[in-house]
């Protein structure tokens, strides 16, 4: 019997081509799964690869007595459970560094368009109007701090890049307690670079913050009233992470009452959001805030290195029964 793999939100062709070489597997390759769709098939197969937007919760696994594996294509795995599936013995594998450059750089572009207003010039110019008064008087990120909230894979690019801009930066890592931890480099940057006791230091001390941390039960709602409040008034801040690291609701009050200058997002605690719910209209509407729709990853040069990851991950797997990149 053949090895059936279902891949529910799409690779790159450089996986798909890779693991149709293998005779024993049978491959199905889809674009998206609706939850529905996958609750009628997954009985069916071996292995699943999926994105963010594909949910293998406890429901999902108990409906597949023939799964084996499962691989994140990306570095989340917040939409998979891990504990049911320890516990029937699947392994779940992701892929954590393939799109920490895509991720880095979307967040260093979250921070120029917000820091510029590029979005809302861009809205104005398509709708026919030609503005320039005192809303469209940006600011510099060179010379200003940025607070970075997680010294991961992500976390240590987007450093680097802020460093590259003139920025100085302020990190926290929960993981982290020296420079010995870091890069040999980041001990040579003492003047661009500070290494934070707490959260709350990179909080008080940053003109610009940034999250870079998983989206665990410790994490969630970690930005709230209180915390956005210890933050400088007149700062911004950005998330590239996870949705629901930031409480929206608290979010959009920091936005209205002046405190925070601006915000962006390529996530939201829900996806897709709940347009109707009026903390996320709320947000839309608001002038100093740019959001994009989890595309953190979405670069060709990720997706290719996370479908050859992917296709190297099941390989392994099913070959020689190692587990390359296992979160557990």
């Amino acid at each position: 019997m053949k090895t059936k793999i279902l891949v529910t939100d799409g690779i790159a062709k450089e996986g798909i081509e890779l693991l149709k070489t293998h005779p024993n597997f049978e491959l199905e390759v889809r674009t998206a799964t609706t939850r529905d769709e996958l609750l009628k098939i997954i009985h069916g197969y071996d292995a699943v690869v999926c994105r963010s937007t594909s949910v293998i919760d406890a429901e999902i696994i108990d409906k597949a007595p023939r799964l084996k594996l499962i691989v994140a294509s990306g570095a989340g795995y917040d939409n998979i459970d891990v504990k049911t599936a320890t516990a029937r013995n699947i392994p779940v594998l992701n892929c954590p560094t393939a799109n920490s450059l895509s991720a880095a750089e979307q967040t260093i572009g979250l921070m120029f368009s917000l820091a510029r207003s590029i979005p809302q010039s861009h809205a104005l110019i398509r709708a026919g109007k030609w503005e320039r008064g005192p809303a469209f008087t940006g600011s510099e990120l060179h010379g200003k701090v940025l607070g970075i909230i997680g010294l991961g894979n992500i976390g240590k690019i987007v450093a680097e890049k802020a460093m590259a801009l003139g920025m100085l930066v302020l990190g926290y890592d929960t993981a982290i307690s020296s420079l010995s931890f870091l890069p040999e480099k980041f001990k040579y940057l003492e003047m661009r670079f500070k290494l934070c006791a707490s959260m709350d230091e990179v909080l008080a001390g940053s003109d610009w913050v940034t999250l870079h941390i998983p989206k665990e039960t410790r994490n969630l709602n970690l930005l709230n009233v209180e915390s956005i409040a210890k933050m400088q008034k007149g700062s911004f801040l950005v998330n590239a992470s996870r949705g629901g690291i930031i409480d929206e609701g608290a979010l959009l009050a920091a936005l209205e009452s002046g405190h925070l200058q601006g915000a962006a997002t390529d996530v939201f605690t829900n996806e897709p959001p709940h347009f109707e719910s009026k903390t996320v209209r709320g947000l839309l509407d608001h002038p100093r805030f740019v959001a994009t729709a989890h595309l953190g990853g979405a670069t060709r040069e990720a997706k290719e290195r996370i479908g050859a990851q992917v296709a190297t991950q099941i390989l392994a797997f099913f070959n020689e029964g190692a587990k390359i990149g296992v979160v557990h």
